[in-house]
């Protein structure tokens, strides 16, 4: 059988991914990523040079699928909040990478800035309408669809002692995720002078 080194880059990926997601970059061990992904070290150091490279690769390939999965729509925040609580509660890595590179490494990872840039130009707030800056509505819409993710469980399954997600409650909070940031995107009334 041939050796196929496109199937092993991918299989070193999705291990590295898994492992860098509960992990992070410290915490991670190439052992490991060898060992799930059944390549040799001498592998992964061959097709990406180093751990920090392989972080890289595995933060690119996370949000370059969740900027596909669930692009910006600045003409439906509340639809865009919606479509991203789905995608975060179906792949928890996707944010736990995204909160390691935070915290590790913020300079690795696509530079997604010129294209929040033009979103927001797109966006049009109007401060004198009553309607919050561009950055400051996105910011917490993204804070929003990342919420429940991030809420302790403790304080999820206090209400009814339910699991926080089975398909019924996540319905009914993505419901709420979509309302609150329809409610973000309107005009805040001004009180009467």
């Amino acid at each position: 059988m041939a050796y196929d080194s496109a199937a092993t880059r991918a299989k070193i990926l999705r291990a590295a991914i898994e492992e860098f997601s509960a992990s992070g970059f410290a915490g991670a061990r190439i052992d490991r990523i060898a060992a799930v992904s059944g390549a040799n070290k001498r592998s992964i150091y061959v097709y990406y040079t180093n751990k920090e490279l392989l972080f890289a690769a595995a933060l690119h390939k996370v949000i370059s699928e969740l900027n596909d999965a669930v692009p910006l729509t600045e003409d439906d925040l509340p639809g865009y909040a919606g479509r991203m609580f789905d995608y975060l509660t179906r792949h928890p890595a996707a944010l736990r990478m995204h909160l390691w590179r935070q915290l590790e490494r913020p300079e690795l990872g696509p530079d997604a800035a010129d294209v929040y840039s033009e979103k927001m130009a797109r966006m049009t707030a109007d401060p004198a309408a009553g309607q919050l800056p561009s950055t400051d509505l996105l910011v917490l819409i993204t804070g929003l669809t990342q919420s429940w993710v991030l809420a302790p469980r403790d304080l999820l399954t206090a209400a009814d002692g339910t699991d926080p997600y089975r398909p019924e409650r996540l319905a009914e909070h993505r419901a709420i995720v979509v309302e609150a940031a329809r409610r973000l995107c309107a005009p805040i009334p001004t009180a009467p002078a």
